[in-house]
C-alpha cells in the first residue's frame, strides 16, 4: 500500500470510533422547530448524516462499514426525521439510505466476511419489527422502519425528494436481488461480528414489501381525499403492481 494511502487509512480507522461516540452524543431528535436553537440542532444533524453517508460511500475502508454497520442505533437515529419537514431536512436522510443500499453489493463481494456487515446495513432499511396496518380495504403486516417512510416521500411536494425516494426504493430492490452466502460471516480485518441479531438480507423479500407499502400508502391517501398519482408512477417505474 502506498505510504500516503496507508497513513490516510490509519487516520480514518483511528478517527471512526471517536466519531461514532461524538455523533451519538450530538445527534438530536428530528423535531420541527422554527427558533434559532432548532435550526442549529438541524444543522448539526445534517452534518452528521452527511459525514456518515460519506463514510459508507467509501467502500475501500472496510473498518468504516464494519463499525457503522455494527451501530444500528446511530444509523436509525440519523434517519428518524425523514417526514418531519421539507426538502432540506429530508434529502440528506434519503441520501444516507441510498448509499447504504448501494453499499450492500460491494460488501457482499468480500465473501463470507461481508455477510454480517451487509445485514447490519440492511438493518437500517428494514428491521425485524412488525405491526398490523388496517384500513377499510385490507389488513397487512409490514416491516416498520425506513421503508414506509421512504414510500411516503414518493408523494413529497419536492420533485427532488420524489425522485430520490424512488431511486432509494430501486436500490433497495436491487440489493434484495443479490444472493449472499448462507454461511455466517467471519471477522473482517480482526473486527468481530456484532453480538446482536440482524435481519438477514438473504431472507428479505424486498419487492413484495415495497409493493405492500406502496399499496397501503396509496389506499391511505385515497381514503383521505389525496392523490396517489406519484405512487402509481413510482410503482410502474419499479415494476411493482399495486391495486387501488
Amino acid at each position: 500500500m502506498d505510504p500516503k494511502c496507508l497513513h490516510h487509512h490509519i487516520c480514518l480507522v483511528t478517527f471512526l470510533p471517536n466519531f461514532t461516540c461524538q455523533a451519538e452524543r450530538e445527534l438530536q431528535p428530528w423535531i420541527a422547530k422554527d427558533d434559532d436553537l432548532g435550526q442549529q440542532m438541524w444543522r448539526i444533524n445534517q452534518r452528521i448524516v452527511k459525514l456518515i453517508a460519506e463514510l459508507i460511500r467509501n467502500h475501500d475502508i472496510a473498518e468504516s462499514l464494519v463499525i457503522l454497520a455494527s451501530n444500528p442505533d446511530l444509523l436509525l437515529r440519523a434517519t428518524d426525521g425523514m417526514l418531519v419537514d421539507g426538502e432540506t431536512c429530508t434529502l440528506p436522510q434519503l441520501e444516507l439510505l441510498e448509499v447504504t443500499a448501494r453499499a450492500i453489493q460491494p460488501v457482499l463481494d468480500w465473501g463470507e466476511s461481508g455477510q454480517s456487515v451487509a445485514d447490519g446495513l440492511t438493518n437500517l432499511l428494514k428491521v425485524m419489527l412488525f405491526a398490523t396496518l388496517s384500513s377499510n380495504w385490507a389488513s397487512i403486516r409490514v416491516c416498520l422502519c425506513r421503508l414506509p417512510a421512504t414510500v411516503r416521500c414518493v408523494s413529497h411536494p419536492s420533485a427532488h425528494v420524489r425522485a430520490l425516494s424512488t431511486s432509494v426504493l430501486r436500490d433497495i430492490m436491487y440489493a434484495g436481488s443479490v444472493k449472499p452466502s448462507a454461511k455466517q460471516a467471519a471477522d473482517v480485518n480482526g473486527i468481530h461480528n456484532p453480538a446482536y441479531q440482524y435481519l438477514s438480507i438473504s431472507i428479505s423479500d424486498w419487492k413484495a414489501d415495497i409493493e405492500k407499502c406502496l399499496m397501503w400508502e396509496a389506499n391511505s391517501r385515497l381514503e383521505n381525499g389525496m392523490s396517489a398519482q406519484f405512487l402509481d408512477t413510482a410503482a410502474r417505474e419499479l415494476g411493482c403492481t399495486i391495486s387501488v
